[in-house]
């Protein structure tokens, strides 16, 4: 309980949280889950915003605010100063190296073919789809682990029994 107050508030420290955020990114199964939901955000908004009329600048720093990773709102705010320098959206967050190739190339398409926000629209969907199916396998395989873990339990229990009634009739015979 102490250590889950002092992370929490370790988190408030803005270079704390940056680090984290940064290693949760190379973390097995959390970085696809994160990079998921926030690229999904991240595209859902901008195609929000594109879609508005809003500048596709000031649409990615809005829509750089929504992520909940504060490393990639970083990168975002970088890929926006290249893009307001004149890089193409694909090319400004592929430099970043953070967002998903699959996402990377819809941009690609969308840019050239003059349907930025549709694509974008079509990427949010996708990842958000791909975040859910992982959940659901996550969750299918939650149950068997569990009943591994209570047949553990009982197994240790059981042990914990027998095993004094075992040492008493070695005992007696």
């Amino acid at each position: 309980m102490l250590l889950v107050i002092a992370a929490q508030r370790a988190l408030k420290v803005p270079s704390i949280k940056l680090a984290w955020d940064q290693r949760v990114l190379h973390m097995p199964l959390a970085a696809k889950m994160s990079r998921g939901m926030n690229t999904a955000q991240f595209a859902s908004t901008l195609s929000i915003l594109s879609s508005s009329g809003v500048p596709l600048v000031d649409a990615m720093r809005i829509a750089g605010q929504v992520l909940s990773n504060s490393f990639l709102q970083q990168k975002v705010a970088e890929a926006t100063v290249k893009v307001s320098e004149g890089t193409s959206l694909n090319g400004a967050l592929e430099q970043s190296g953070y967002f998903p190739p699959m996402m990377l190339h819809m941009i690609a398409s969308g840019e050239s073919s003059g349907q930025l926000d549709q694509m974008l629209s079509r990427v949010a969907t996708s990842m958000q789809q791909d975040v859910e199916a992982l959940l659901n396998v996550l969750l299918s395989l939650f149950g068997p682990f569990m009943l591994l873990m209570m047949g553990g339990a009982v197994f240790t229990i059981v042990m914990a029994i027998l095993l004094p009634i075992i040492n008493l009739n070695q005992l007696v015979t």
